[in-house]
């Protein structure tokens, strides 16, 4: 198992994805999990590995994507007596399986350094790669004419501005700085693609010209507004270096601040709804229900026990989350 893991930690590491990894820390006998055990936890909700079966299972899914989003750790204690000690790192649940065990488990995030897109060769493009590299960011830079003497520490040059290549990556940010070279079609081919952080370095005016282009250009009014123009913080930029720190910094409070990009594809067209929805999102609703009785994920495809209530499916992951659901069914589902 531990092998599989390991496996799995490089591969998602390697595709540039979020994800967590949570170790059973501690026990109190009965437990299907024990000391050591461990799992990755993807974004979709998907499990690999073990720590523990029925309640605990939903519960830890559920923390961890948390964990994902919020980019903390966390401590999830589940016991029989719960407890209401909570904070921002420690959590407390009342273990609902018939085993009454104890289990404590440490989350902890695995959130890749994002990927920066810089369009532009302009003086504050070459400023921004240089402290973007230095931040630990994977810069790439697209631009005609641009090449590696330009961009010394991007991990890739290309002459022609294309998001075709690019592989769907989580936490991506792409900010234009064309500098009155294409403006508009580099701007309109960032919009085109599903990243969610899309700076345009430009006066109010400028950008205030490109939105009424790109609602021209058929781009819903919706995903124009997400446009950041001007970008950066506001610290009073004069120098080309002063802007790109304050570009820098933007996109760094965005990204600690559990705002980032979502996993989604790049490519040259898509349509609004693909733009706004979240497949991963979407993924894990379509799999998982939330158990009425302790709030926690279940799997469809492998619940504990289901239940049918005025004609709909209602899924448990334990024997004594089903049994205080047939007790007394209208405290936990309104009809």
């Amino acid at each position: 198992m531990f092998n599989e893991i390991a496996l799995k930690i490089e591969e998602h590491i390697a595709k540039g994805s979020n994800f967590a990894i949570a170790q059973v820390i501690d026990r109190i006998a009965p437990s299907s999990g024990k000391v050591g055990d461990k799992a990755l936890i993807l974004e979709t909700g998907e499990l690999i590995g073990w720590i523990g079966g029925g309640c605990v299972r939903g519960i830890i899914i559920k923390e961890a994507l948390d964990v994902i989003r919020s980019k903390r750790y966390r401590r999830v204690r589940i016991s029989p007596e719960g407890g209401s000690r909570e904070t921002a790192t420690n959590k407390e649940y009342v273990m609902a399986c018939q085993s009454k065990g104890t289990l404590e488990v440490m989350i902890e995030p695995v959130i890749p350094q994002p990927e920066l897109i810089i369009v532009g060769k302009s003086n504050i493009a070459r400023k921004l790669s240089l402290m973007a590299a230095a931040a630990d960011f994977k810069v790439s830079v697209m631009g005609s004419d641009a090449d590696v003497q330009m961009f010394p520490t991007a991990y890739q040059v290309k002459d022609v501005v294309d998001f075709r290549p690019f592989k769907s990556v989580s936490n991506t940010y792409v900010i234009v700085t064309t500098q009155g070279e294409d403006d508009e079609l580099s701007v309109r081919k960032a919009m085109q693609t599903a990243v969610k952080f899309i700076g345009f370095v430009a006066s109010a005016k400028k950008a205030k010209d490109i939105r009424a282009y790109l609602l021209d250009q058929g781009i819903s009014e919706k995903r124009v507004k997400q446009l950041r123009s001007p970008v950066g913080l506001d610290i009073n930029a004069k120098l080309a270096s002063e802007v790109a720190i304050s570009i820098l910094a933007e996109i760094i409070d965005h990204f600690r601040n559990g705002k980032a990009a979502e996993n989604m594809p790049l490519r040259d067209t898509v349509n609004a709804k693909e733009i706004e929805a979240s497949p991963a999102s979407d993924k894990f609703a379509e799999d998982y229900y939330i158990n009425p009785v302790c709030n926690v994920p279940v799997s469809k495809k492998n619940p504990k026990h289901i239940v049918e209530y005025h004609g709909e499916n209602v899924y448990f992951c334990c024997d004594g989350c089903k049994l205080s659901f047939e007790n007394e069914p209208s405290k936990y589902i309104q009809t």
